[in-house]
C-alpha cells in the first residue's frame, strides 16, 4: 500500500508540474516544499541551491504590489518549482533555486481563477544568489477606488479649520475616535499674531497654525508638517499603530498610488480649484521674512478615483468629484502639500 501511495503522489506531482493551470490559487503562498511534504521526497541533484528574495512592483508607478502570486517554472523541464505570494511591501521569497538556472515567471493576482495563470505573460529570470531583492515589474492598470472616508464638516465650530477637519476625517476612517475640536484645541500646533513697530508677526505655516481655527476673522491656515505633528500627538496618546507621513512634493502618480492602496490623502488645494490668490500677510517671527497670505487656501481628503476623476471629502461641501488634471494643477499651484495617515 505504501508503494502505491507514493506512485499516486508522484503522478499527481507530475501533472501539477507540467500543467501550471492545475495549480489552484486556493493554495495561496504554499511553497513547493510544503506540497511535497508528509513522507514523500525527491532526491536533490548535486547542485548549488539558494533562496532569492523578490520585490514585485507596478511598472506604471513603481509602487509595490500586494497580494499577487509569482509562479516560478523550471525552463528546461517546464515543471512548477514554487509559488510565492507578495506581502504589503511587495516582497516574497523563493526557496531552493538552482544557482545559474533559468526560470520562467508568471504573475497573477491571488484572487483570480487558475485559468489566469496559463494566460499570464511570462518573464525570464536567471538565478544568481544576491543579498539584494530582485525587482520584478509588471504593469497593472489603475482601477476605480472609493475609500469613502467619513464626511466631516468644519462649520460651524471651525470656520478656518479645514486642515484639522480633514485630518480628523482621515483618523476617524481608521476608527481612531477623536473630534475635530479636540484636535484643533489640544493637538494642532498654533501661534498667535503679535505687532511690533506697526508690523504684524506670525508663525511660519510650515511650523504652526496662524491664529485660531475657531475664529472667523482670526484664523488663517497651516501646511503639512504641523498636521503630521498633530497626527502623531493623538496617535501616541491613543497608543495607536497608525503612521502619519508628510508626503509633500509627491507627483500626481505617487499621490494616486496611495489611493490605489486604499490610503486617503490630505491634499492642499484652493477653493473651487481656482488659481491661488494672496492678500496681505505677515512677517515670520523667526526670520523676519514677509509671508504673503493666501485668501483661498483649502484642504480636502482625496479618497477615490474613477475614469479620470478624483473624489474628495471637502469639509465645506461634503463628497465631490473633480477632473484629475484640474485637481492636481491646483495641488501643484499650492506647493504640492500632502499628508497621509496609514496603518
Amino acid at each position: 500500500m505504501k508503494t502505491s501511495h507514493k506512485l499516486i503522489r508522484f503522478g499527481a506531482f507530475f501533472a501539477l508540474s507540467f500543467f501550471i493551470v492545475g495549480f489552484s490559487p486556493s493554495s495561496l503562498g504554499t511553497s513547493f516544499k510544503k506540497i511535497m511534504a508528509d513522507g514523500f521526497a525527491i532526491e536533490s541533484p548535486d547542485q548549488n541551491v539558494s533562496s532569492e528574495a523578490f520585490l514585485l512592483t507596478n511598472s506604471r508607478n513603481g509602487q509595490p504590489l500586494e497580494n499577487y502570486l509569482l509562479y516560478l517554472i523550471d525552463t528546461s523541464t517546464s515543471t512548477l518549482v514554487d509559488v510565492i505570494k507578495s506581502d504589503e511591501a511587495g516582497e516574497m521569497e523563493a526557496d531552493a533555486l538552482v544557482d545559474g538556472k533559468e526560470y520562467r515567471i508568471r504573475i497573477v493576482r491571488a484572487d483570480t481563477d487558475s485559468g489566469a495563470v496559463k494566460l499570464a505573460e511570462e518573464k525570464m529570470y536567471l538565478h544568481q544568489p544576491d543579498d539584494l531583492p530582485t525587482t520584478i515589474e509588471t504593469y497593472v492598470e489603475r482601477e476605480a477606488t472609493h475609500i469613502n472616508v467619513p464626511i466631516l464638516m468644519q462649520d460651524p465650530e471651525l470656520p478656518n479649520g479645514c486642515e484639522i477637519t480633514t485630518l480628523t476625517s482621515a483618523l476617524n476612517h481608521y476608527r481612531l475616535k477623536v473630534s475635530k475640536t479636540t484636535m484643533a484645541d489640544d493637538y494642532l500646533p498654533k501661534s498667535s499674531f503679535t505687532f511690533k513697530n506697526g508690523k504684524r508677526f506670525g508663525p511660519d505655516p510650515h511650523q504652526a497654525y496662524a491664529g485660531d481655527p475657531r475664529k472667523e476673522n482670526g484664523g488663517w491656515y497651516v501646511f503639512a508638517e504641523p498636521i503630521v505633528e498633530a497626527s502623531k500627538g493623538i496617535i501616541d496618546s491613543k497608543s495607536s499603530r497608525l503612521i502619519a507621513e508628510n508626503v509633500s512634493g509627491s507627483t500626481q502618480e505617487e499621490i494616486l498610488s496611495y489611493t490605489d492602496r486604499n490610503i486617503p490623502v490630505i491634499v492642499w488645494v484652493t477653493l473651487d480649484l481656482s488659481p491661488p490668490v494672496t492678500s496681505g500677510g505677515w512677517y515670520i517671527e523667526e526670520t523676519g521674512d514677509f509671508h504673503p497670505s493666501y485668501s483661498n487656501l483649502h484642504s480636502v481628503v482625496l479618497d477615490g478615483w474613477e475614469d479620470g476623476n478624483v473624489y474628495v471629502m471637502d469639509p465645506l461641501k461634503g463628497r465631490v468629484s473633480y477632473p484629475e488634471k484640474m485637481f492636481f494643477d491646483s495641488y501643484q499651484a499650492m506647493g504640492s502639500q500632502a499628508v497621509i495617515v496609514r496603518r
